[in-house]
């Protein structure tokens, strides 16, 4: 029994240790016969490292096999309390809870380590390191949701590759992931399941594996549609799909109470902003505090009215869409920090309820078809400043908007550093270039040349040597035979 303890990669059954232990809870009185019977007979998916000394030894495998160490304690190739560790959180029992490698030891690389993340028997929460600092490579293993009590999987690692496994979430999942967010070279499609709700277990709160938090963004091959059944999420706060292949219509029936960031941003989705993504008439107010739906090129229609006025907004962004409608004048986004509305069709006035908006820190209107007055206020917003910036148009004249501009908003009245001319007739185009000889277009600098030596000398040798030279090049001698006679000084260009 001695060496099972003191082996890294045996695992104890929590029947195993029942029988070995006295009837008083103690330490183990000795090698019982149940005991050794116990461990022999446990089903292999019953085998369990519910110690917190063989969870160390199961954690010192995964950083073996992902090839890192504790930057502050050098673990595992020193001995260390694996709940000090800088990744690692620990419940009040020492099981290990939480693995978050942010930081806090050498670059991970190689592949997922599954069977040593099975000795985690209490794990709830997996980060396998930021896009950043991981050299994590592979494919996904589905029945890495069955690790612990898995709730909140992070896989960021740019050179993950594969498909989404389908029991990795939702209806066909083997464990009860709540929260999944994957960045790298996913390829295929988000399987329907995901948004598919798992049955309740017996003695489960309806709560228990609902989805709570969806984020696959920044993989440029996952395509396919999303299930309609992804907008109707009872628990769902967080659904990133920016930068991704993702295509197909947008529901117009959506259901999502909890909803706090929604990312569609740089999709291939069309269709129409669904009215209730901002809210249910007659509801509770929406918690939805960003909504980003900017460089979605197929996306339109008019925007619902109501998702001007969410007090929880901090950043609406529209940009580069075909989304039209007027600003309101009573807008109400108290909370905002970020205004993209550039390249839109969206129309109206600078809204007076944005006064209100004390936390506004960026801007962003050129190139839609925002007009009237600059309002003064917008100097007492955080438009100046270090990551601020105010921009309404995207040169340096004023645009669709009166003059004479506020002086005293210069984050705002300047552009590249200059302020905007208010002089310029920005309705009006500029007047076109006089008419002239067309066929001088077509003329090399050779015959420029000769050009001018005619208009400056008038010599009879030169007015040879452009008619010589001229009759060859049919199109510009059909040109000239067309224009009126071209004053040039005191002597007359002709046929």
């Amino acid at each position: 029994f001695f060496f099972l303890e003191s082996n890294t990669h045996i695992e104890h059954t929590h029947t195993a240790e029942a029988g070995m232990r006295n009837p008083s809870g103690g330490s183990p009185a000795g090698c019982t016969l149940i005991g050794i019977l116990a461990m022999l007979a446990a089903p292999a998916d019953a085998v369990r490292c519910v110690t917190p000394t063989c969870q160390c030894e199961a954690l010192k495998a995964v950083y073996s096999d992902l090839q890192i160490s504790d930057i502050h304690t050098g673990f595992p190739g020193t001995e260390a309390d694996c709940c000090k560790l800088s990744d690692v959180r620990c419940n009040d029992a020492g099981g290990i809870t939480d693995l978050k490698l942010r930081g806090g030891t050498s670059t991970p690389s190689g592949v997922i380590p599954l069977e040593s993340l099975k000795g985690l028997v209490e794990l709830n929460r997996l980060d396998l390191g930021k896009d950043s600092s991981s050299s994590i490579s592979g494919t996904i293993p589905g029945s890495l949701a069955t690790v612990g009590n898995l709730r909140d999987l992070t896989l960021t690692a740019k050179r993950l590759s594969g498909t989404l496994p389908a029991e990795l979430l939702g209806a066909d999942a083997k464990g009860r992931l709540e929260e999944l967010k994957v960045t790298g070279r996913i390829s295929g499609t988000v399987p329907a399941s995901y948004c598919e709700s798992p049955s309740p277990k017996q003695g489960e709160s309806k709560e228990y594996g609902m989805l709570q938090d969806l984020e696959l963004g920044d993989n440029e091959h996952l395509s396919g549609t999303l299930s309609w059944s992804c907008f109707t999420q009872q628990y769902l706060e967080e659904l990133r799909l920016d930068s991704t292949a993702l295509s197909g219509t947008l529901p117009q029936f959506v259901d999502l109470p909890r909803i706090e960031e929604v990312d569609l941003s740089e999709t291939k989705l069309s269709g129409t902003v669904p009215g209730r993504l901002c809210g249910k008439p007659g509801a509770d107010p929406s918690p939805l505090q960003l909504l980003k739906l900017s460089r979605i090129e197929d996306l339109s229609g008019t925007m619902p009215e109501q998702c001007f006025k969410l007090a929880n907004l901090k950043e609406l962004n529209l940009k580069r869409t075909r989304v039209a409608g007027t600003l309101p004048r009573d807008m109400d986004l108290r909370q905002i920090e970020v205004i993209d509305f550039s390249n839109s069709g969206l129309s109206g006035t600078i809204s007076d309820g944005l006064r209100r908006s004390k936390s506004l820190r960026f801007l962003e209107l050129s190139r839609a078809g925002v007009s009237g007055t600059v309002p003064s206020f917008l100097n007492s917003l955080s438009l100046d400043g270090p990551g601020a910036s105010c921009r309404l148009v995207d040169d340096t004249h004023s645009g669709n908007f009166q003059c004479p501009l506020p002086m005293d908003v210069p984050s705002c009245t300047r552009i590249y550093g200059q302020e905007i001319d208010c002089e310029y007739d920005y309705a009006s185009p500029p007047p076109p270039p006089p008419r002239g000889f067309d066929g001088l277009d077509d003329l090399s600098p050779g015959m420029m040349a000769l050009l001018l030596l005619f208009c400056l000398s008038g010599a009879g040798a030169a007015v040879h040597l452009v008619r010589r030279s001229l009759a060859p090049r049919k199109s510009i001698a059909e040109a000239a035979a067309m224009a009126l006679e071209m004053q040039v000084g005191d002597i007359k260009v002709v046929k």
